[in-house]
């Protein structure tokens, strides 16, 4: 079940990690469409996709349905009293699809079939495929990140130079630079690929620039007793071509000790998150590690998830010839401006491409 969960997140975490949005992803779009007379529309009340959650189709309304997924696609239109007709769709992504309502047929139709209803409808709404539970998960493994290019957050995790992100911030990258060390956001430092977790999306990268010296970082890894509204705070570089390069840093509570469909490798937090923060560190109030920022929820507008610290101990403690340091906190008798201040150093800005 966790690799099934992780896969079929992997395309919400690609937009959060390379500034992307929905609307740069591929994908189709089926137009849903009722004929105008409701005598003839069969008294239809719902629309029905697999995994997604039902909704309405008026009398002479248009749905506007993007969707991710492709393959065959099964859709239901529920009628009062309980029956359900359904068209079955083979989507290709990039392509325009039109289903029609009417006479109590259910069935894929010609654009120029329905123009009347589609220039002037009586309502026109758009929706699309919830991610967190995609249609058919099979089918979106291959647009995830295909290109390589993207911008994420690493944090330091050994003096020897090695850093942390998420899998999806270097998956399929062909080069990988660091850059912020020192405060310089003009240097650019060239990393590789150590070790990688996909199933837990974790990547462990090493600078190759031998001559960049680094201290260990300042925190201890929490791994166990962080509980359920316990404040946390999420750092990284959201969004750095329109918010800047300057570490921003989030509030927000351990919303649950699980993340989507019950996944136990994760936190759901309260704290904001925006694409670019992907790979981020996520601390406790003494400055501890507790997570490594994951993926924003399509579902909610003030959820996120992180991978617990237990799940990145155990990656690196299984990495040939890393050796994982002793990590002590030296900042937790700081207040929060100063921890911040001084785990800045120790966060930076991946690029790939």
């Amino acid at each position: 079940m966790k690799n099934l969960i992780s896969t079929f997140l992997l395309i919400l975490m690609t937009a959060l990690a390379f500034g992307q949005n929905d609307n740069d992803l591929p994908h189709s779009t089926i137009y849903l469409i009722r004929t105008k007379s409701f005598m003839n529309s069969a008294v239809a009340s719902y629309i029905q996709f697999e995994n997604q959650q039902k909704f309405g189709l008026p009398v002479g309304g248009v749905v506007q349905y993007k969707i991710y997924s492709d393959g065959e696609i099964s859709i239901g239109a529920e009628y009062i009293g309980g029956k359900t007709n359904y068209c079955n769709l083979n989507i290709t992504r990039g392509n325009e699809y039109y289903v029609y309502l009417n006479l109590g047929k259910f069935s894929e139709v010609k654009k120029e079939d329905v123009l009347q209803i589609l220039d002037k409808p009586k309502s026109f709404t758009k929706r699309e495929e919830n991610l967190d539970f995609p249609i058919n998960r099979n089918s979106l493994k291959d647009i995830a990140k295909n290109d390589g290019k993207g911008q994420g957050t690493c944090f330091l995790i050994s003096s020897n130079g090695y850093f942390i992100t998420n899998f999806h911030c270097i998956e399929n990258a062909k080069e990988i630079t660091i850059k912020g060390i020192d405060g310089d956001f003009i240097t650019k430092y060239g990393a590789t690929v150590i070790a990688s977790d996909r199933a837990n999306d974790l990547a462990l990268i090493k600078i190759i620039n031998k001559n960049v010296k680094f201290e260990n970082p300042p925190f201890a890894i929490r791994s166990n007793g962080v509980v359920q509204a316990e404040k946390v705070y999420a750092l990284g570089f959201p969004q750095t071509e329109t918010m800047g390069e300057e570490i921003k840093i989030t509030e927000g509570i351990i919303s649950a000790k699980s993340g989507a469909q019950g996944d136990v490798s994760k936190f759901q937090i309260s704290a904001a998150i925006n694409p670019g923060n992907s790979g981020g560190p996520l601390i406790d109030e003494d400055g501890n590690l507790i997570g490594v920022i994951y993926a924003k929820s399509a579902i909610a507008d003030a959820a996120g998830y992180a991978i617990k610290s237990s799940y990145l101990e155990t990656f690196l403690n299984n990495v040939d010839g890393f050796t994982m340091p002793i990590l002590t906190n030296l900042i937790d008798d700081k207040s929060i401006p100063q921890k911040v201040e001084i785990l800045k150093g120790f966060i930076f800005i991946i690029e790939t491409n």
